[in-house]
Parts: C-alpha cells; sequence; structure tokens
C-alpha cells in the first residue's frame, strides 16, 4: 500500500513539476512552489487519460496528490536561508 501512495505522490510531482508549479532548490534539492496550482491541475487534466491513465483511480485522487505536493513544498529553501550572510 505505502508502494502505491509513493508512486501516486511520484507522478503527482511529476506533474507538478512539468507544469512549473514546484522547481528545486539547484543546491540543496528542496522543492520549492511557484504557487501554480492551477496549472499543474491542468496538466494533469490533461495527460490522465493518456500518459498517466490508470496510474490514479480518479481525477480527484490526481488533483489531490498535486495539491499536496504543492502544499508540502516550501516557498524558500531552509538551507539557503541558514547559509545566508546577513
Amino acid at each position: 500500500m505505502q508502494d502505491n501512495q509513493e508512486h501516486l505522490r511520484a507522478v503527482a510531482e511529476t506533474i507538478a513539476r512539468r507544469a512549473g508549479a514546484v522547481t528545486e532548490c539547484e543546491y540543496h534539492g528542496e522543492l520549492l512552489t511557484n504557487d501554480c496550482d492551477e496549472q499543474a491541475f491542468a496538466l494533469g487534466n490533461k495527460l490522465y487519460d493518456g500518459e498517466f491513465r490508470g496510474v490514479f483511480s480518479s481525477r480527484d485522487e490526481m488533483k489531490r496528490a498535486i495539491q499536496s505536493v504543492i502544499n508540502d513544498a516550501a516557498w524558500d529553501c531552509g538551507s539557503c536561508d541558514r547559509n545566508k550572510d546577513d
């Protein structure tokens, strides 16, 4: 069961990244939000019946997974913030 949840999250993250809703800190790899939820949902809906057919049990499940990825992403990289010169 956990493997399936991890797979769904990985696919949702892929969609969010491709839509530009999240990016990765180039130095620390932390996931950062770009506040583009609607673009990610639109891309997910576009790919739902094609590339990601059968991955999610419903579009709602896909949307919740994408939203979770975006919600869990930070606005700023905590590692970069700790290393800034004051």
